[in-house]
């Protein structure tokens, strides 16, 4: 459309150049800025101005007023113009009335708004971002001295007059295509808000991003011809157009699917920024007519041209306002004011250029339109771009020929105020696109309002490349990398040249003309050797904390940089670096949650450095609310499987005992009490230990996978297991105290057993009190932590009670039921509850958890330990066996007592160490040394006891004691060597064990005396040191628990149940093998083949790096690595127990077991500096804890495990048949009487 013409309009040729080239000279002048910018309101209150610096006192230099009277040149000429002109002009404004903009040196405020009522002013929309009022006034208000120039502040009336499109016509080639091909960009994931007349919503090339109706509707329904009100169509799930704001008619916000075109003007700039080319093709060629960037998103903000500039720049004040909320990234606008006389005004300072100029400073690329104001005429056309054009901060677009040259209507510089302009130029001449006035056709047009877009396009690529891109980076991308071009008169189409002194920029070409691929090499700082990859598809559905998997090359070891990943307009994350050479071939990213579901863009992209970017992978994808949904699904599916098989074994159980009901039930009553009755005995046993494993299971792994996936780091795991696990560590000291602490009458174990029971239960109860199990980590950890107190005691109570009442001939059959039914209460804890983890809550598997402990604490309520206990105070005692058989060995009481002071015996003077230990626990007196150390341990133990209580192993009271005992252990030494230099010279100290009864003390010397004299042998020696470092490669467990929750995308109930059932399975089945191999073997044989197995096991992780996302890969490595896990474990455990001595089995074996889970609470606390020390990295840490799992091989080899037979137990006079340890919980001091210790583990 051209523009209007009125009559009158051009003076002649002289006069036109006087006033284009030296007026503008002669209006401007320079004025220094103040730094406090604003000034009184109505009511003598200071208000601070909103303007921009660029902006500040515009109006003492403003072109359009040169008669410096605070009137708009132009409003004065139009006042005396006739009324049809005036309301042709002012189409909002009654007659005797114009539309004014009033500019404020301040931001106006209420009190302004009520001055210009009260002189009859009509106020229509106040801005936010410039210190204007839009206003209908009356004219004599204007004109009036004292009207509205009078009121405090006002420092400018300006004309409120027309908004009109610019355009031509034809069909461009921009280069654009190369951009497409050579990176792959179509403005994916970018946001273009088009301000003009409107878009159409429904035009084929504009109503979706594939051209697809039905992209995410697999079903459709079958029309029924008969239905009178069918269901609509389903809507389509990629709209282009994702916003629409009606500026003109409703002020509002309107469903984007309503979205429409006032005119035919903004679906043609639409199509040409954007179009996907859907619809008619060109008929000779059959090629589609495709936008510059056909997978941006639209925006349709419709300001024109059926109201007055008021509605654009309301439009524009709408962009910045939601730039945010809808990701704009772009705004287009190809409209202009409509102008009667020749201007030479164009100096940036009018209300919409500084309007435009708010919208960039905003951070939103801004482009718009150099006008069709005949740039080509002679001299005469130098200076005819319009406002906003003449904006200082916005991308001014002048229009090309299809053969490049400079389009003879393209409006040039300079501005009023000898600014350079335009920027830059674009083909907008003959440029086909949709025709708003079809639903599918097309049509050209020619014009600066198609350059602009095509523009708007270019940027739209550029966004992609890079979504941090600016506006000020933007333009100077233009400014370097443009397409210089030469300003030659005699090929100019109007022979016209308004460059006086400038060759680049120049007011006809800008910089130069548009080169699309340069401007996208430098705004994403792209290194075409590099590349990256996302293993996701268009409009794939994407949940919440999704996994997203990629590969990318061209990095390097040496400088391999780092792949980031961001979602909209959020920040960019760094990934995981899976690759085994860590160059970033594989990658792995779980996302953060985000807010609002729907349609958005996740890119990705390798940065090297700054100057060495890949090209963007961008994909449009569309955001669910639901958890993520590769990981719900294989979880449930997996819990199903679980269950099905658990199932299928308590029916196998079930279908057992009914095929021998009738022997079970003569069996099991048989004899009331465990050591007459095998299978009560049996089931006992059995039953405790599944309540063991059932809380172990969920702590180490339900719960251990809820906190990871709740963002808990694995040094912060790690600390977790090290603080709960630690009562393992001390329960040697349960062995003493459960032994001498009872009440045999009622059972010497079953009280401690239904105490410790009793205590689990309720610990786990009070866990349900505790309302943010999260957020309040530390109480859960002290909870946690009590539990595992009383299950240690549990533990060592039901290994003693198995000790009194189980066979020889028996032990390694319950050893092997015994383990099966604790891993079975860890498949319960871990697998079968925590695969509902999603469903129930940590809070519902506690909630089951509850009533199973307190139902198993009820059985050993109504159990006989052996023949004369009571159950109940008020019971009678259990009866014995009919047949007889019953010995008195068997009974409750035993008077045998051990009066022998072994320390004493010449045959003992080979025990040096052990003779000094019991000496020291017996004799009245003791050396200084003695006394020194026994005090320095006193103060350990009571500091060790302090953290304990404390539940904080950095606790200062702690510290400090083990200074204290350091130095006392060095002084110890010290006087020991003194003594021995200076015999007599420190004398003799008193015994503090002297204090005990004789009877007392000589039972603690004779266990002190026997247990120095177990450890004593070198390979007892060697296997403590062994079992101190056997476990330090566990410091690698929360890094692997890391790596299948956050890496390999693994779901809470996904890893409870591969890792928590089917895993653990495994290692039960690989225990019972490794003991049939230990037995036909030998156990320290296939402990060594064992660990070995197991290093390579754990270096096979870090090998298999690139498949951590491969869930078939890695569930069959895991259970491999559980079979081999479970053969090494119940071997070394059998080392333990045949260097166990059968006199102090309790405290010795205790002692080996504890002294195992000391080895990994210690590998726990090591995780964080590990991982400091490899600089993250989870491959070489995972190598790391390869070779510490060989430290048990090297300490294996020289290991005897018949040298406690051979030594010691061939000293003993117990029988030939004896078994060389027990369970490890029965007192150093048992009774000799009773059944024999048995050994288990």
């Amino acid at each position: 459309m051209a523009r209007r013409a009125m009559s009158g309009r051009r003076g002649t040729i002289a006069s036109l150049i006087i006033l284009a080239l030296f007026a503008p000279l002669a209006s401007s002048s320079i004025v220094m800025e103040e730094n406090d910018r604003g000034g009184f309101d109505a009511d003598g209150d200071w208000r601070p101005s909103v303007e921009l610096e660029i902006h500040s006192k515009w109006w003492l230099h403003w072109s359009r007023d040169k008669d410096a009277n605070s009137i708009d040149d132009r409003l004065e000429w139009l006042i005396e113009q006739p009324e049809e002109i005036q309301r042709d002009w002012w189409r909002r404004a009654s007659d005797g009335n114009a539309r004014i903009f009033v500019n404020y040196d301040h931001h106006p405020s209420d009190a302004d708004v009520g001055a210009l009522e009260s002189l009859g002013v009509e106020v229509t929309f106040r801005f936010r971002y410039l210190d204007t009022l839009s206003a209908t006034a009356p004219i004599e208000s204007i004109l009036d001295p004292g009207g509205i120039r009078a009121l405090p502040g006002v420092v400018m009336i300006e004309d409120l007059g027309l908004a009109e499109t610019n355009m031509h016509e034809a069909v461009p080639n921009m280069g654009v295509d190369s951009v497409w091909q050579d990176f792959g960009f179509d403005g994916t994931g970018s946001v273009i808000a088009v301000l003009d007349t409107g878009i159409r919503g429904d035009h084929e090339g504009l109503n979706d991003m594939d051209d697809d109706p039905l992209t995410c509707i697999d079903d459709l329904p079958d029309p029924d011809p008969f239905d009178p009100d069918p269901d609509p169509i389903p809507s389509d799930c990629d709209p282009k157009i994702i916003a629409f704001y009606d500026a003109v008619f409703t002020d509002e916000e309107q469903d984007p699917s309503t979205s429409y075109d006032s005119g035919t003007h903004g679906t043609h700039v639409a199509g040409i920024a954007a179009g996907t080319g859907g619809g008619q093709t060109d008929p000779e060629t059959g090629l589609r007519y495709v936008g510059a960037a056909p997978g941006a998103f639209l925006i349709n903000i419709l300001g024109c041209c059926d109201g007055d500039i008021e509605d654009v720049m309301q439009g524009a004040q709408w962009a910045i306002d939601n730039k945010e909320k809808y990701g704009i990234d772009i705004v287009t606008s190809s409209l202009g004011e409509q102008q009667f006389e020749l201007h030479v005004d164009n100096d940036g300072n009018s209300a919409w250029s500084r309007q435009m100029d708010m919208v960039v400073e905003a951070g939103i690329i801004t482009t718009l339109s150099a006008g069709n104001e005949f740039g080509g005429l002679t001299v005469a056309g130098c200076n005819t771009i319009d406002s906003p054009g003449d904006a200082r901060l916005p991308v001014t677009v002048a229009s090309l020929d299809k053969d490049l040259g400079l389009a003879i209507y393209s409006s040039r510089g300079y501005t009023s105020d000898l600014r350079v302009k335009p920027d830059v130029a674009t083909i907008g001449s003959n440029i086909m696109a949709p025709d708003a006035a079809t639903q599918d056709g097309y049509t050209g047009k020619s014009g600066t309002s198609m350059a602009t877009p095509l523009m708007a396009g270019i940027a739209a690529l550029m966004v992609e490349a890079n979504p941090d891109i600016s506006p000020s980076e933007f333009k100077d991308i233009i400014g370097a990398h443009s397409i210089e071009r030469e300003i030659q008169l005699l090929d100019d189409p109007g022979f016209n040249d308004c460059s006086i002194l400038e060759s680049r920029p120049d007011n006809e070409f800008g910089y130069g003309q548009a080169d699309p691929s340069a401007f996208v090499e430098a705004a994403g700082s792209i290194d075409r050797t590099l590349n990256v990859t996302m293993d996701i598809e268009t409009m794939e559905e994407i949940g919440n904390e999704s996994y997203i998997y990629g590969s990318s090359s061209g990095g390097k070891p040496s400088s391999p940089g780092v792949v980031e990943v961001r979602v909209g307009g959020g920040n960019w994350t760094e990934a995981f670096d899976d690759s085994p050479l860590k160059d970033w071939s594989s990658w792995s990213i779980k996302l953060d949650p985000h807010i609002e579901s729907g349609n958005s863009t996740i890119f990705a992209r390798l940065v090297v450095d700054e100057d060495h970017i890949s090209p963007v992978d961008a994909r449009r994808v569309i955001l669910l609310d639901l958890p993520a949904e590769s990981g719900g699904s294989s979880g449930s599916s997996s819990s199903n499987i679980l269950i099905i098989g658990v199932t299928i074994m308590l029916a196998a159980l079930l279908g057992f005992v009914l095929y021998n009901r009738e022997k079970l039930i003569d069996e099991w009553f048989e004899g009331e009490s465990l050591t007459e009755n095998r299978l009560r005995r049996m089931v006992s046993l059995c039953v405790l230990y599944f309540a063991q494993g059932l809380p172990w299971g969920f702590a180490s792994v339900a719960f251990a996978a809820y906190l990871a996936d709740n963002g808990l780091t694995p040094q912060e795991i790690a600390a977790l297991f090290a603080t709960i696990a630690l009562p393992w560590t001390f329960k040697w000291i349960w062995g003493p105290v459960i032994d001498t602490v009872n009440l045999p009458q009622f059972g010497s174990r079953r009280l401690w057993i239904i105490f410790a029971q009793f205590g689990m239960a309720v610990s786990i109860g009070t866990l349900l009190l505790i309302p943010d199990l999260k957020n309040q980590l530390d109480t859960v950890i002290k909870l946690l932590f009590i539990h595992n107190i009383f299950a240690s005691l549990q533990d060592v109570s039901t290994d003693a009670l198995a000790v009194d009442v189980l066979r020889d001939d028996e032990v390694s059959k319950a050893n092997g039921y015994m383990f099966a039914s604790k891993r079975a209460g860890m498949i319960i804890g871990g697998a079968i509850l925590g695969g509902f983890a999603t469903k129930i809550g940590i809070r519902g598997m506690l909630t089951i958890q509850l009533p199973l402990l307190l139902l198993i604490m009820l059985l050993p309520l109504f159990l006989y330990e052996k023949p004369g206990t009571r159950l109940f105070p008020w019971s009678s005692p259990s009866k014995s066996r009919s047949d007889g058989t019953n010995s008195s060995e068997q009974l409750v009481t035993s008077d045998f007592v051990d009066e022998n002071l072994y320390w004493e015996d010449p045959e003992e003077s080979r025990w040096w160490a052990a003779r000094a230990v019991g000496r020291s626990t017996f004799n009245q007196t003791i050396s200084v040394a003695s006394l020194i150390t026994m005090a320095s341990m006193a103060i350990f133990v009571l500091g060790l006891l302090y953290a304990i209580l404390s539940v904080d192993l950095e606790v200062e009271g702690y510290q400090i004691a083990k200074d204290i005992a350091f130095v006392g252990f060095a002084l110890a030494f010290a006087t020991s060597l003194l003594n021995r230099a200076f015999p007599g010279l420190l004398g003799a100290a008193p015994n503090p064990f002297y204090l005990l009864p004789f009877g007392a003390r000589r039972t603690l010397a004779q266990t002190t005396f026997n247990l120095t004299k177990a450890f004593s042998l070198r390979s007892s020696f060697l296997l403590i040191f062994l079992c101190l470092l056997s476990e330090l490669y566990l410091f690698v467990d929360p890094i692997v628990l890391d790596i299948f929750i956050n890496r390999a995308g693994w779901e809470q109930e996904k890893y409870n149940v591969i890792v928590g059932g089917i895993v653990i399975f495994a290692t039960m089945i690989g225990q019972i093998s490794g003991g049939m191999l230990g037995d036909r073997f030998g156990v320290r044989r296939v402990a060594m083949v064992g660990f070995t197995c197991l290093a390579l096991a754990n270096a096979m992780l870090a090998v298999l790096q690139p498949y951590w996302t491969n869930t078939i890969v890695m569930t069959t490595y895991l259970i491999i690595r559980g079979l081999i896990n479970g053969v090494a474990w119940i071997c070394i455990i059998a080392v333990a127990m045949k260097m166990t001595w059968s006199k102090v089995g309790g405290t010795q074996f205790t002692a080996y077991m504890s002294m195992f889970n000391l080895s990994a609470v210690m590998a726990y606390t090591f995780t964080a500096t590990m991982l400091d020390l490899f600089n993250g990295s989870y491959t070489t840490a995972i190598y790391a804890g390869a070779a510490l799992t060989m430290i048990t091989v090297v300490f294996l080899v020289f290991i005897d495990p018949d040298e406690c037979n051979r030594v010691l137990e061939e000293n003993t006079e117990e029988d030939d048949d004896a078994i060389d340890a027990d369970l490890g919980e029965s007192a150093f001091w048992k009774d000799e009487g009773g059944v024999e210790p048995v050994a288990t583990s």
